[in-house]
């Protein structure tokens, strides 16, 4: 065989690899897809067991999609270990942001403070500013027990409706807890659930 001959069989066989590896992700993101929409989270993290999975992937795509599965699942252990590993991984400002935006909403629902305000710092030194000042509030209000923001987010509920109006409630129901208000409290989560109740019913 000469090596015009030789040059073309390796030609077509990367070629072919090629098109099978693409043909494997494309099935492989479909089936993530439909376990995703169809909620079952137990297939879904088995296909992202699969060693052709982490080869068709980078791994921090890989771990970010395991993490998302873990935090629907409310799996503290597992995600906490799936947060340090991506840790170690080399990545770029954008990836960063990503995974501390999501590490910040977990040490905040697990009231890990030390951990919520590591992450808020880099978060506020390298995010968005808009965004830098909602997770400040989270932070103050979910676990430093503060009530500061009473006057600003009651402000701004005149033009809130439907999921924000819901989620300043929600954010007002527990400042008023923390102060020691419980009647406003109550009254202000009940008006979250009839604003989420209707902006799920439109």
């Amino acid at each position: 065989m000469d090596m015009k001959t030789v040059g073309i069989v390796v030609m077509v066989v990367a070629l072919a690899f090629t098109i099978y590896m693409e043909v494997q992700k494309r099935t492989t993101f479909a089936k993530l897809e439909a376990y995703l929409r169809e909620g079952d989270l137990e297939n879904y993290l088995k296909v992202l067991d699969r060693p052709l999975t982490n080869v068709l992937y980078p791994k921090y795509n890989v771990l970010f999609m395991r993490l998302n599965a873990l935090l629907a699942m409310d799996d503290a252990d597992k995600t906490a270990a799936v947060i340090r590993e991506m840790s170690s991984l080399k990545m770029n400002d954008k990836q960063k942001l990503a995974l501390a935006a999501k590490a910040f909403t977990f040490y905040v629902e697990i009231e890990d403070e030390p951990h919520a305000h590591e992450v808020l710092e880099y978060l506020e030194a390298n995010g968005d500013e808009s965004m830098a000042k909602a997770n400040r509030r989270t932070y103050d209000i979910f676990l430093k027990g503060s009530h500061a923001y009473i006057n600003e987010m009651e402000s701004a509920l005149s033009d809130a409706s439907g999921v924000e109006e819901a989620l300043l409630c929600q954010m007002l129901a527990i400042q008023y807890d923390n102060k020691g208000d419980k009647d406003r409290s109550v009254s202000y989560r009940e008006r979250a659930e009839r604003s989420l109740d209707a902006a799920v019913s439109k």
